[in-house]
């Protein structure tokens, strides 16, 4: 048994970021689901109160193999 983390660029600062692809906080682009890194999504959460969610503790936590 492994694990897998995602590495990737959040789509509001270009940080690069690892995040578990299922929980991460994200936004749709272009019709693709691009990710937040955590300190965008709080940002996210803080401008837009009415549509804010909690972050999932795994969001930027390694992942079962088997659930990719």
């Amino acid at each position: 048994m492994g694990y897998a983390i995602l590495y990737g660029r959040c789509i509001a600062c270009k940080g690069v970021i690892s995040f578990n692809p299922h929980t991460v906080p994200s936004l749709i682009v272009n019709g693709i689901r691009e990710p937040l890194c955590r300190a965008c999504a709080n940002r996210w959460n803080q401008l837009h109160p009415n549509s804010a969610r909690p972050i999932q503790d795994d969001a930027y936590e390694p992942i079962d193999e088997n659930e990719l």
